[in-house]
């Protein structure tokens, strides 16, 4: 004998199927806004409205990693890093790479509601420019007291970089792109920046090297391995 089942309820069963895939696929990344909530945790109550800044690695449309350094000035940087990876932490550990950070270059987590507009105006200005990208890098820090707030987004084509979109944090308008480094630059980036200082280094925040920058801020290093 054969069943019919009614439209109503084969569509009912299929809403519902959905509903519960959904968090599944919402575990593989988190919002900035989340990875503050979580990252929070792992730092004293007086620090946890200080950032110094925050990187996160992911798709075009959603950060899985985030790693966020607070201001901690019981570190030898000043800086402690919370590693928040879908949603969870997974590492804490002191910051690295010869910077010693500034409390007043901190700022409120609670002056960033959202990354996914950024990365939306990432998406249209790639669409506009034919770039095509699989992955990206998103860095912000506030670089100087007056300097424009803005997110820094590394378009990356698998592990070869295609540039960099700066998106106004404020607004979420595009400020600027900037060409990739050569590949033969991008390559030897660890060694060519053992001499440089730190106010060097910042400058290249927006304008840098994927792995070399990831290092710098991170303590880590994991793109281009």
């Amino acid at each position: 004998m054969k069943v019919i089942v009614p439209e109503v309820v084969r569509l009912a069963a299929l809403g519902a199927a959905l509903l519960c895939a959904a968090p599944l696929r919402a575990q593989d990344s988190s919002t900035v806004q989340q990875a503050f909530a979580v990252a929070r945790t792992a730092v004293a109550p007086p620090l946890q409205t200080k950032v110094v800044s925050l990187y996160g690695l992911g798709t075009p449309d959603a950060i899985g990693k985030w790693y966020i350094i607070f201001y901690d000035p019981k570190v030898p940087t000043h800086g402690r890093v919370v590693f928040v990876e879908n949603g969870k932490i997974s590492k804490v550990y002191d910051a690295r790479g010869g910077a010693t950070y500034r409390e007043r270059l901190t700022f409120d987590p609670s002056r960033i509601t959202s990354e996914q507009p950024a990365l939306n105006a990432a998406q249209n200005y790639a669409s506009r420019k034919n770039i095509a990208y699989n992955g990206v890098h998103v860095l912000l820090k506030q670089v100087e007291v007056r300097h424009p707030f803005r997110w820094r987004i590394e378009l990356m084509d698998n592990k070869t970089s295609r540039g960099f979109v700066m998106v106004n944090a404020v607004d979420d308008s595009v400020a600027g792109y900037s060409q990739p480094p050569p590949p033969a630059a991008q390559a030897s980036s660890s060694a060519s920046d053992e001499g440089n200082d730190f106010g060097h280094k910042v400058q290249r925040t927006f304008l840098g090297i994927g792995g070399d920058l990831e290092e710098f801020f991170t303590g880590e290093r994991t793109v281009d391995r």
